[in-house]
């Protein structure tokens, strides 16, 4: 377990890793099919308490793969600087995981957000370890 004094939300090797904030209709779920060894955590407000933070980590300790999720309305700039800040804050915790997978699940992911330069910052930073997609992403992990 890479955060130390944290319990996972899901079990040892759950096969299915649901990503959800309460009240909110974006869902980022994982399949576990390899039955992995996975870790979820919620971050907003228990890992991190204060400050610029993303809403879930999910990390498969078997292929030593991290993934930090923002479920968002739809300000896209604004969720890739909470995933940055995010890395930034738990970059010791997260090292073993390099690169880090970047997910945003968005109510609305508009093409204005997606064009502006704030954004367009993250996508070339990041690549293809960024994903976004509006209400629901689904990915094998």
């Amino acid at each position: 377990m890479p955060i130390a004094g944290y319990m996972s939300l899901c079990k040892e090797r759950a096969p299915i890793i649901s990503s959800r904030d309460k009240g909110g209709s974006q869902t980022h779920i994982a399949y576990n099919r390899g039955s992995s060894v996975v870790t979820h955590y919620q971050v907003d407000g228990v890992i991190i308490k204060s400050g610029n933070k993303c809403d879930f980590l999910l990390i498969n300790e078997d292929k030593k793969t991290a993934y930090l999720i923002e479920l968002k309305g739809s300000d896209l700039s604004w969720a890739a600087m909470q995933l940055q800040a995010t890395e930034q804050t738990l970059s010791a915790q997260l090292a073993p995981y390099q690169p880090l997978q970047y997910r945003i699940v968005a109510n609305n992911c508009r093409t204005n957000e997606i064009e502006t330069a704030e954004f367009k910052k993250y996508r070339k930073l990041w690549k293809n370890r960024l994903v976004y997609k509006s209400v629901k992403y689904e990915e094998n992990i």
